[in-house]
């Protein structure tokens, strides 16, 4: 039976959905491995029955199929996840630990087995290793189990009972296949790229010797050697279409959203003590971080724990910022319960605006972000307050105006007297605040940049003062970070004279744009 038939269809489609399910835990991953699989698989059978010689033809054979739509499934998946990466267990810790210590040929090879459903032989093809291995691959992973499972055909239940797929339901399945095209076609080139990239990682074995543990010998060498004329013909087609058609690779954000689909949460973390911890006997490095918001899980803990061993960029380095702007983790959780950052590249960045909001690399490098994720994040406190703003953006206003007293050069401000000292000094009523400096009986009040505003923030060991409020009124700046707090003092401000007047503290005063760079801020220790 063709593919073209739509029952046929719907079998390779639910069969490459499970597949990926199995090793993503991840609906829309698995619809999408699931319809790239079936639209490979369909292109190869276009091509070999086309104007191309018979002894290239794929034929109906099931099993020749199947092991086609593994193939596409894996490459699929794998643009989103490494391979290296092992399937999440749920509820079996154990058993998640015994799989993530086999090699990932290995690991590839007992689920083939034992959630796919191939053969030894077809799925030790599948998987590029010697199906032989199979019994050794059993008794590492029986010896790896704690508690024990006793033997071999023990683990295979224990295994066979975690298979993901036992979860997906059929209204999955229709919601996936309605992604399908309407008519079955060569798809883009990067379809049949799929397809040519999994080729086998080691020659097959003597067809004479082929032998599926259920069903015997399989029929044909020749079927076996049309599978692989089959495999380098759309290598051909491939390298021709590269050359011709223009190809979308996944970009940055694309990357973004895999992270955020393998992620058991995801999390806006601000500053944080990291410390050695004792684990086993083994020094991990964990990381006390107070929790901005969950934008993916379940955590209610607050600070969260984080093991961050091997990534020394998350300690904090030396600064005299207070508020170091906070971190995005994608995290996994390990077999200790204890969250961690995914292996690889992007799983820590620092989002660098709360507003937009926009992220970079711990480097400082941009890192463009999916629209969805981007709308998910909203780091920002709540209950904010408006302050009057003049229109201009930081860094726009190029005033040399100033109110204090500018210390020589190479002077360090903060050890300036008293007497040469500004003072920051708020108010709010209702919804709107403001801001005043006061300097040796001089008072302005400050109109801000656009995008500044103010809340009441919580106060820490940093502002060193454990007697005062608990709260103090703080302004933000255009990122979202505080940029000054009330009774905040500092040498001297820049700014313009406006010639109009305004009232704050009660009083009627002169009203000044205060000159800030761009994602600046006034709180230094």
């Amino acid at each position: 039976m063709r593919i073209t038939d739509g029952p046929t269809r719907n079998a390779l489609h639910d069969d490459a959905y499970r597949y990926a399910f199995r090793r993503s835990l991840s609906a829309r991953l698995s619809s999408v491995a699931a319809v790239d699989a079936v639209e490979a698989v369909e292109a190869v059978e276009a091509v070999s029955t086309g104007d191309i010689s018979e002894r290239t033809t794929l034929g109906t054979d099931a099993a020749s199929r199947h092991l086609q739509l593994i193939a596409a499934a894996r490459a699929s998946l794998e643009r989103y996840l490494p391979p290296s990466l092992p399937p999440r267990i749920r509820g079996n810790s154990s058993l998640q630990a015994a799989l993530a210590a086999l090699p990932p040929s290995e690991r590839e090879l007992l689920l083939l087995r034992y959630w796919d459903s191939l053969g030894a032989e077809d799925a030790g093809r599948a998987a590029g290793e010697d199906a032989g291995r199979l019994p050794s691959v059993l008794a590492a992973c029986v010896r790896l189990m704690s508690p024990p499972v006793g033997s071999p055909a023990a683990f295979v239940v224990v295994l066979e009972s975690a298979d993901p797929a036992l979860s997906v339901t059929q209204d999955e399945l229709e919601r996936s296949r309605r992604a399908l095209p309407s008519r079955p076609g060569i798809g883009p080139a990067a379809k049949l790229a799929g397809v040519a990239s999994f080729a086998p990682q080691k020659e097959f074995p003597d067809p004479g010797r082929m032998r599926d543990d259920n069903q015997g010998p399989v029929r044909g060498g020749r079927k076996l050697q049309a599978i692989i004329g089959a495999v380098c013909l759309v290598a051909l087609v491939v390298a021709l279409a590269t050359a011709l058609i223009p190809r979308t690779e996944p970009g940055p954000a694309g990357e973004l959203e895999r992270l955020y689909e393998l992620a058991d949460v995801v999390a806006v973390l601000s500053a944080s003590s990291v410390e050695p911890t004792l684990v086993s006997n083994e020094v991990r490095m964990r990381q006390s971080a107070s929790v901005v918001q969950i934008v993916k899980g379940q955590e209610e803990e607050n600070p969260l724990i984080v093991d961050v061993t091997g990534r020394s960029t998350l300690e904090r380095p030396y600064s005299r910022n207070f508020f170091p702007p906070h971190q995005i983790m994608f995290l996994t959780r390990g077999q200790d319960g204890i969250l961690a950052p995914i292996e690889g590249e992007g799983s820590v960045l620092t989002l660098s605006d709360l507003r937009t909001p926009e992220v970079t690399t711990t480097a400082g490098d941009p890192v463009p972000m999916p629209a969805e994720l981007r709308a998910a994040i909203d780091g920002l406190p709540e209950d904010q307050l408006t302050l009057a703003t003049s229109g201009q953006a930081p860094g726009s206003l190029d005033a040399d105006s100033i109110i204090g007293i500018r210390p020589d050069e190479g002077r360090d401000t903060q050890n300036l007297p008293g007497d040469l000292l500004g003072t920051f000094r708020g108010e709010y009523e209702d919804n709107d605040a403001c801001f005043t400096f006061d300097f040796n009986g001089r008072t302005v009040l400050i109109r801000w940049p656009e995008g500044f505003s103010a809340y009441y923030r919580e106060r820490s060991d940093a502002d060193g003062d454990s007697a005062a409020d608990a709260r103090i009124l703080t302004v933000l700046n255009e990122r979202g970070y505080p940029y000054v707090d009330h009774n905040r003092q500092t040498p001297f401000i820049r700014g313009f004279p406006t010639g109009e007047r305004g009232a704050c503290l009660g009083q009627e005063l002169e009203v000044w744009d205060i000159a800030v760079a761009p994602a600046s801020t006034l709180l230094f220790y």
